[in-house]
Protein backbone atom coordinates (compact mmCIF):
# COMPACT_ATOMS: atom_id res chain seq x y z
CA UNK A 1 0.00 0.00 0.00
CA UNK A 2 2.91 2.28 1.00
CA UNK A 3 4.38 2.12 -2.61
CA UNK A 4 1.00 3.59 -4.30
CA UNK A 5 1.19 6.71 -2.08
CA UNK A 6 1.91 9.99 -4.17
CA UNK A 7 2.94 12.81 -1.65
CA UNK A 8 1.48 16.28 -3.38
CA UNK A 9 2.42 19.70 -2.19
CA UNK A 10 -0.39 22.51 -2.94
CA UNK A 11 -0.15 26.08 -1.62
CA UNK A 12 -2.82 27.60 -3.60
CA UNK A 13 -6.54 26.81 -3.22
CA UNK A 14 -7.70 23.59 -4.53
CA UNK A 15 -11.23 23.18 -3.58
CA UNK A 16 -11.75 19.67 -3.86
CA UNK A 17 -8.59 18.40 -1.54
CA UNK A 18 -9.61 20.75 0.49
CA UNK A 19 -12.65 20.11 1.47
CA UNK A 20 -11.35 16.11 1.26
CA UNK A 21 -8.79 17.47 3.89
CA UNK A 22 -11.77 19.15 5.87
CA UNK A 23 -13.95 15.55 5.69
CA UNK A 24 -10.79 13.37 6.59
CA UNK A 25 -10.16 15.92 9.84
CA UNK A 26 -13.73 15.52 10.72
CA UNK A 27 -13.29 11.99 10.59
CA UNK A 28 -9.85 11.28 12.14
CA UNK A 29 -9.88 13.71 14.91
CA UNK A 30 -13.47 14.89 16.32
CA UNK A 31 -12.63 12.52 19.14
CA UNK A 32 -10.25 15.45 20.50
CA UNK A 33 -10.94 18.67 18.14
CA UNK A 34 -13.98 20.69 19.43
CA UNK A 35 -13.29 22.88 16.29
CA UNK A 36 -14.88 19.73 14.26
CA UNK A 37 -17.96 20.36 15.92
CA UNK A 38 -18.42 23.27 13.59
CA UNK A 39 -18.29 21.42 9.92
CA UNK A 40 -16.70 20.75 6.79
CA UNK A 41 -17.26 24.50 5.44
CA UNK A 42 -16.19 26.53 8.97
CA UNK A 43 -12.93 24.29 8.47
CA UNK A 44 -12.58 24.06 4.61
CA UNK A 45 -12.77 28.04 5.42
CA UNK A 46 -10.15 28.12 7.46
CA UNK A 47 -7.44 26.12 5.11
CA UNK A 48 -8.38 28.67 2.39
CA UNK A 49 -7.66 31.53 3.93
CA UNK A 50 -4.78 30.54 5.70
CA UNK A 51 -3.71 30.01 1.44
CA UNK A 52 -5.24 33.04 0.47
CA UNK A 53 -2.39 35.15 3.16
CA UNK A 54 0.30 33.06 1.90
CA UNK A 55 1.02 31.39 5.57
CA UNK A 56 0.13 28.01 5.16
CA UNK A 57 1.16 24.89 3.09
CA UNK A 58 -0.47 21.54 2.55
CA UNK A 59 1.37 18.06 1.82
CA UNK A 60 -1.12 15.38 0.81
CA UNK A 61 -1.34 11.84 0.87
CA UNK A 62 -2.70 10.53 -2.57
CA UNK A 63 -4.10 7.03 -3.35
CA UNK A 64 -5.78 7.58 -6.95
CA UNK A 65 -5.64 10.75 -6.76
CA UNK A 66 -8.17 10.27 -3.10
CA UNK A 67 -6.72 11.87 -0.02
CA UNK A 68 -5.85 9.46 2.32
CA UNK A 69 -4.39 11.54 4.89
CA UNK A 70 -2.26 15.54 5.02
CA UNK A 71 -0.68 17.83 6.90
CA UNK A 72 -0.97 21.06 7.41
CA UNK A 73 1.98 23.35 7.83
CA UNK A 74 1.92 27.01 8.79
CA UNK A 75 4.97 30.00 8.61
CA UNK A 76 3.87 32.43 11.74
CA UNK A 77 0.62 31.07 13.33
CA UNK A 78 -0.20 34.06 15.08
CA UNK A 79 -0.74 35.20 11.21
CA UNK A 80 -3.06 32.28 10.78
CA UNK A 81 -5.35 33.55 13.97
CA UNK A 82 -5.46 37.07 12.61
CA UNK A 83 -6.66 36.23 9.05
CA UNK A 84 -9.46 34.45 11.30
CA UNK A 85 -10.26 37.44 13.00
CA UNK A 86 -10.01 39.41 9.70
CA UNK A 87 -13.07 37.08 8.84
CA UNK A 88 -14.76 37.14 11.85
CA UNK A 89 -18.15 38.00 10.79
CA UNK A 90 -18.07 34.86 8.24
CA UNK A 91 -16.70 32.60 10.51
CA UNK A 92 -19.47 33.19 13.51
CA UNK A 93 -22.33 33.16 11.08
CA UNK A 94 -20.77 29.39 10.53
CA UNK A 95 -20.57 28.78 14.29
CA UNK A 96 -23.53 30.39 15.22
CA UNK A 97 -25.82 27.35 15.01
CA UNK A 98 -24.00 25.66 17.16
CA UNK A 99 -22.80 28.32 19.60
CA UNK A 100 -26.64 28.54 20.22
CA UNK A 101 -27.11 24.95 21.29
CA UNK A 102 -23.84 25.33 23.55
CA UNK A 103 -22.73 28.72 24.13
CA UNK A 104 -19.58 27.85 26.46
CA UNK A 105 -18.17 26.89 23.09
CA UNK A 106 -17.49 30.25 22.97
CA UNK A 107 -15.34 29.76 26.05
CA UNK A 108 -13.08 27.09 24.01
CA UNK A 109 -13.21 29.20 20.89
CA UNK A 110 -11.33 32.13 22.64
CA UNK A 111 -8.74 29.63 24.22
CA UNK A 112 -7.81 28.31 20.66
CA UNK A 113 -7.44 31.63 19.24
CA UNK A 114 -5.06 32.68 21.96
CA UNK A 115 -3.57 29.82 22.62
CA UNK A 116 0.04 30.91 21.39
CA UNK A 117 0.20 33.30 24.48
CA UNK A 118 0.79 30.44 26.54
CA UNK A 119 3.09 28.36 24.56
CA UNK A 120 6.06 30.55 26.03
CA UNK A 121 8.11 29.71 22.80
CA UNK A 122 9.79 32.00 19.93
CA UNK A 123 9.02 29.37 17.21
CA UNK A 124 6.43 30.62 14.93
CA UNK A 125 6.03 28.16 12.72
CA UNK A 126 3.82 25.10 13.20
CA UNK A 127 2.33 22.13 12.12
CA UNK A 128 -0.98 23.11 12.88
CA UNK A 129 -2.87 19.61 12.04
CA UNK A 130 -1.81 16.21 10.85
CA UNK A 131 -4.31 13.09 10.21
CA UNK A 132 -4.16 9.91 7.97
CA UNK A 133 -7.15 7.60 7.28
CA UNK A 134 -7.67 4.91 9.73
CA UNK A 135 -7.21 2.16 7.21
CA UNK A 136 -3.73 3.68 6.27
CA UNK A 137 -2.53 4.28 9.58
CA UNK A 138 0.76 2.08 11.17
CA UNK A 139 2.15 2.10 7.10
CA UNK A 140 4.60 5.06 7.60
CA UNK A 141 2.39 7.78 5.90
CA UNK A 142 2.79 10.33 8.96
CA UNK A 143 6.39 9.84 8.56
CA UNK A 144 6.07 10.82 5.00
CA UNK A 145 3.98 13.38 5.37
CA UNK A 146 6.63 14.96 8.00
CA UNK A 147 9.18 14.23 5.57
CA UNK A 148 7.74 16.41 2.81
CA UNK A 149 6.65 18.76 5.50
CA UNK A 150 9.91 19.45 6.59
CA UNK A 151 11.00 19.98 2.63
CA UNK A 152 8.45 22.71 2.46
CA UNK A 153 9.52 24.02 5.67
CA UNK A 154 13.17 24.53 4.80
CA UNK A 155 12.29 25.53 0.88
CA UNK A 156 10.67 28.95 2.76
CA UNK A 157 13.75 29.01 4.23
CA UNK A 158 12.28 27.57 8.15
CA UNK A 159 14.61 25.26 9.67
CA UNK A 160 12.36 25.29 13.25
CA UNK A 161 8.88 24.40 13.61
CA UNK A 162 6.46 23.87 16.61
CA UNK A 163 3.38 21.26 17.31
CA UNK A 164 1.53 21.43 19.95
CA UNK A 165 -0.42 17.19 20.98
CA UNK A 166 -2.62 16.28 23.77
CA UNK A 167 -0.69 14.79 27.25
CA UNK A 168 -2.87 11.80 27.10
CA UNK A 169 -2.35 11.24 23.58
CA UNK A 170 0.72 8.72 23.88
CA UNK A 171 1.05 7.25 20.65
CA UNK A 172 1.11 10.91 19.17
CA UNK A 173 3.53 12.31 21.64
CA UNK A 174 5.57 8.83 20.93
CA UNK A 175 5.30 9.35 17.25
CA UNK A 176 6.87 13.03 17.47
CA UNK A 177 9.57 12.36 19.76
CA UNK A 178 10.05 9.01 17.59
CA UNK A 179 10.85 11.66 14.67
CA UNK A 180 13.57 13.35 16.79
CA UNK A 181 11.40 16.35 18.16
CA UNK A 182 12.05 18.03 21.65
CA UNK A 183 9.32 18.57 24.01
CA UNK A 184 10.01 22.63 24.53
CA UNK A 185 7.66 22.87 27.39
CA UNK A 186 4.08 22.53 28.80
CA UNK A 187 0.99 24.29 29.02
CA UNK A 188 -2.52 23.99 30.08
CA UNK A 189 -5.82 24.34 27.61
CA UNK A 190 -9.57 23.02 28.23
CA UNK A 191 -8.50 22.19 31.15
CA UNK A 192 -5.83 19.62 30.26
CA UNK A 193 -2.44 19.57 29.70
CA UNK A 194 -0.43 19.74 25.90
CA UNK A 195 3.01 19.62 25.31
CA UNK A 196 4.95 21.21 22.50
CA UNK A 197 7.10 19.94 20.78
CA UNK A 198 9.95 21.40 18.38
CA UNK A 199 11.35 20.19 15.35
CA UNK A 200 14.82 21.60 14.84
CA UNK A 201 15.61 20.64 10.32
CA UNK A 202 17.97 21.11 7.81
CA UNK A 203 21.53 20.52 10.12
Amino acid sequence: MQSEIEYKTIDSINEELLREAAILHIDGLSYRSFITLFGVKFITEIYKDALRNNIAFFVFALDNNKVFGYVMGCTDTRQLFKSVFKKFPKYIAIMLPKIIMSPRLIIKLFETLFYVDKENTTVNSELVVIVTNANYRSKGIGAGLVNNLDKEFLKRGINQYKVTVHDEMVRSNKFYINLGMKLSTSFKMYGVKFNLYVNSIGS
